[in-house]
């Protein structure tokens, strides 16, 4: 088992403003903070936020020896909120990022307790599954650093490329620097949702309320694992986007902006509904 690297929360990468309560913001494998900017915008007047860079992501610092795990992820996460002293918290999510947020609640849960108050998980990596092929092709030994360093020796990549979907243009500027790229690679690597099944079983344990939102034509994460998970934690509430993919909150940011106003109000000290409303509040079949 690798030991370890402790990672310097105080060093992440984070985007704020807004006000009210506070809402940290994870982004997703292969994304950064940037994902967040018009989620962000507008909820500015809901909550106080932090959208942050995960370590070797965006402008995060990229450690050579840090082991890019989930759990890990999540370490630093517990570690960032605890350094602000932020309580009354909602966690957001989105893909692996959601991944780490309830591995976070689940791993370190004497230290969170007291501090979130409820999650928001945008099309969760929670149960083992198959890769995106573009996943597959990164933990290669060959394939993964060519499909990662030769764009920036030979310039712009091509639409519809590879290098395309891994740097679309608002990303690519972070990977230049090539200790991202590489922490890129290690991440694909090192990621194992078989891991994932050791969790599954506590998701029940989670009893705080969850607003899961899922894009209905995601071909990244189907939408039938977003119908467990709102099974799976009992205080959820599942909404379905039409005419959506696996980046709700880029491909549809107004219903997601929507969505979590309304849930920062049902959630907030003055109208906080018991968790058992939450349970059969769906919007969609599960």
């Amino acid at each position: 088992m690798n030991k370890k690297i402790k990672f310097d929360a105080n060093r992440l990468a984070v985007t704020t403003g807004g006000a009210g309560e506070p809402a940290v913001f994870v982004h997703g494998f292969a994304s950064n903070k940037a994902t967040w900017r018009h989620v962000c915008r507008g909820l500015a007047d809901v909550f106080s936020f932090y959208a942050i860079d995960l370590p070797g992501s965006g402008e995060s610092p990229a450690p050579r020896h840090f082991h890019y795990t989930l759990e890990h992820f999540a370490d630093v996460l517990t570690d960032f909120i605890i350094m602000k002293d932020l309580k009354k918290l909602t966690l957001v999510g989105a893909s692996l990022g959601a991944a780490v947020i309830l591995l976070a609640v689940l791993r370190n849960k004497d230290e969170l307790a007291p501090r979130v108050r409820s999650l928001c998980l945008i099309d969760a990596v929670a149960y083992p599954q198959d890769f995106p092929f573009f996943v597959e092709i990164m933990r290669t030994q060959v394939l993964g650093p060519l499909a990662v360093n030769v764009p920036f020796f030979v310039g712009i990549p091509l639409l519809g490329s590879l290098p395309a979907i891994l740097f679309p243009p608002r990303y690519a500027r972070y990977y230049a620097r090539k200790r991202v790229r590489e922490a890129l690679i290690k991440t694909a690597r090192l990621i194992n949702t078989e891991h994932l099944a050791r969790y599954v079983r506590r998701l029940k344990t989670i009893h705080l309320p969850t607003l899961v939102i899922w894009g209905r034509n995601d071909d990244v994460v189907p939408l039938r694992l977003g119908k467990r998970l709102a099974r799976d934690l009992p205080g959820s509430r599942l909404i379905v986007i039409d005419h959506c993919g696996h980046a709700p909150q880029e491909e549809c940011p107004a219903e997601v902006i929507a969505a979590l106003k309304e849930f920062a109000q049902k959630t907030s000290d003055n109208v906080s509904p018991p968790i058992s409303s939450w349970a059969t509040s769906r919007s969609d079949p599960v």
